[in-house]
């Protein structure tokens, strides 16, 4: 598979737009709380998913080009919309370390990332679901693309954050962990098995699947165990709010959720099977 570099891009962006969210989100509810790392983290994330596209597209000035169609091209508003959202977020990050008393340029740029993220994530799903790709072609991609851009979101915001958020943050985020994967889980996986009904295109892509079979396994005995990793410290109520072992058994489901989406993702690509003509 030579989509390294889109896998790069999709699952960087979709952290940083989730971890944007759930900044927005910690700040109506802390006030006095900066989330700094959160907001450097998704800074981050989206420089290196902006720059993973170039090296996909091959050469600087082919990102150029991409923009060049924006009335009738996903591609082009993904790209557009990509490069706001990493601006957005560097300036925001950037606000957040040197000018952290001008609250009123903070909201705007934390309300305006949201909005961007968002729209940039439905983009990024359009994109795929115009291509003759059988297996990308419906409401699953865009399930997908949402619910990782929650589940990575939430999962960066209480990894980054856990020393400034409390106990019941600390039970709320994994939930919500939780509860996105399931619903990825619950329209991929009879997504799937519908393929094998419509044409050969799609019976190809149900066999590809099919031969992955293992691999698919994996991934969602990860992404699902690492999520329901993530509750166990909450479920114990074990050692004080902030103690080294919940913070150690976090970050080692976080881990294991992370390599689970990277597997996933990796799966979405190697399903690409087209039935005349290739992304566009």
């Amino acid at each position: 598979m030579d989509e390294t570099a889109l896998l790069i891009f999709t699952l960087c962006l979709q952290a940083a737009i989730g971890s944007m969210i759930f900044i927005t989100l910690g700040k109506q509810l802390y006030k006095d709380k900066q989330f700094k790392v959160a907001a450097l983290i998704s800074a981050g994330l989206s420089v290196a998913g902006v720059l993973a596209s170039f090296v996909h597209l091959g050469q600087p000035f082919s990102a150029l080009n991409s923009l060049s169609n924006l009335g009738s091209s996903w591609l082009s508003k993904e790209a557009l919309l990509a490069g706001i959202f990493m601006g957005i977020a560097v300036l925001y990050a950037f606000v957040q370390y040197y000018r952290p008393e001008s609250q009123g340029l903070n909201t705007v740029l934390r309300w305006a990332g949201c909005a961007v993220g968002l729209v940039t994530v439905f983009s990024m799903a359009k994109v795929y679901t115009m291509a003759s790709v059988p297996a990308w072609d419906g409401m699953n991609t865009f399930v997908d693309f949402y619910t990782t851009a929650i589940a990575l979101g939430a999962l960066i915001f209480l990894v980054s954050g856990f020393k400034e958020l409390n106990e019941a943050n600390h039970r709320l985020l994994p939930f919500i962990v939780l509860v996105a994967v399931v619903i990825q889980a619950a329209v991929a996986v009879p997504y799937a098995f519908s393929l094998g009904q419509n044409g050969m295109a799609a019976q190809e892509s149900a066999k590809a699947l099919s031969d992955m079979g293992v691999v698919i396994a994996l991934k969602w005995l990860l992404i699902l165990g690492g999520a329901g990793l993530l509750l166990w410290p909450a479920i114990e109520k074990s050692g004080t709010t902030g103690s080294k072992s919940a913070a150690g058994m976090i970050y080692v489901a976080a881990a294991i959720l992370l390599i689970g989406e990277i597997i996933g993702r990796y799966v979405f690509y190697a399903s690409m099977i087209t039935s005349h003509i290739g992304l566009t």
